[in-house]
């Protein structure tokens, strides 16, 4: 899949950014339900957050192996797969993309959330506890506290910027995850990457509206990039 990245299309890389949206939507109702998600979906959703000056869509996604949940997700959604949880990913990704059209009017934000983002550390893939939520800090290895300050840093900015926009994503899941504070800074973390691939989505010409119009082409070319990418493996 990488050695054919340049011949990408922009539709292509259109429905790959929706891909990355519903991937987060998807980890975060996984959050929610269970308490973890892996490790590998979340770097894939999460580091594009802080790619502040890519060059190309490519340095953006890097691993496009990694967005696999999502393009399965966008499928899904499509081909209308109806299930509670399905229902709630579908609600987060328009959430999101609501939210990208909020962020959009206010050029102060996008200011405070690149200037935010400057020192956050991109996540690297590191060796977890199964169960990392029930860990004291002291218990924790450096290269996962280097991960929570992440996490924590980017839930942070998301609660003093996106959070004050006047509509809120409402997750819904198990009392006890949501509460706790490893998928608490999570969740926000995932929702304010979807919005950044949300903006991405926008700039390659992305609109809501054409969701509808041009669904069966979205599902077909989510079905086609994940066929592509299996091949690859």
């Amino acid at each position: 899949m990488n050695n054919s990245v340049a011949e990408m299309t922009r539709w292509e890389w259109q429905v790959i950014a929706l891909a990355a949206v519903a991937q987060s939507a998807a980890l975060v109702a996984k959050l929610a339900a269970h308490g973890n998600a892996s490790q590998t979906e979340l770097i894939a959703s999460v580091n594009p957050l802080l790619a502040l000056n890519p060059s190309s869509e490519a340095d953006v996604y890097p691993n496009l192996g990694h967005l696999n949940l999502g393009l399965r997700t966008l499928n899904d959604m499509f081909t209308q797969v109806r299930s509670p949880e399905n229902a709630s990913v579908v609600r987060y990704t328009l959430g999101m993309l609501l939210l990208r059209n909020k962020l959009e009017a206010s050029p102060i934000m996008q200011t405070t959330i690149r200037n935010g983002l400057q020192p956050i550390q991109p996540l690297l893939l590191i060796p977890e506890n199964a169960t990392p939520w029930r860990m004291e800090d002291a218990e924790k290895t450096e290269g996962q506290l280097r991960q929570e300050q992440t996490f924590e840093q980017l839930a942070a900015l998301y609660q003093d910027t996106i959070s004050t926009l006047g509509h809120r994503i409402q997750v819904q899941g198990q009392v006890d995850y949501l509460q706790n504070n490893y998928v608490a800074t999570r969740v926000r973390s995932l929702l304010l990457a979807g919005i950044r691939s949300a903006v991405l989505w926008h700039q390659l010409g992305g609109r809501r509206w054409r969701l509808i119009v041009y669904r069966k082409r979205v599902q077909e070319t989510a079905s086609t990039l994940r066929r592509r990418l299996l091949a690859s493996i």
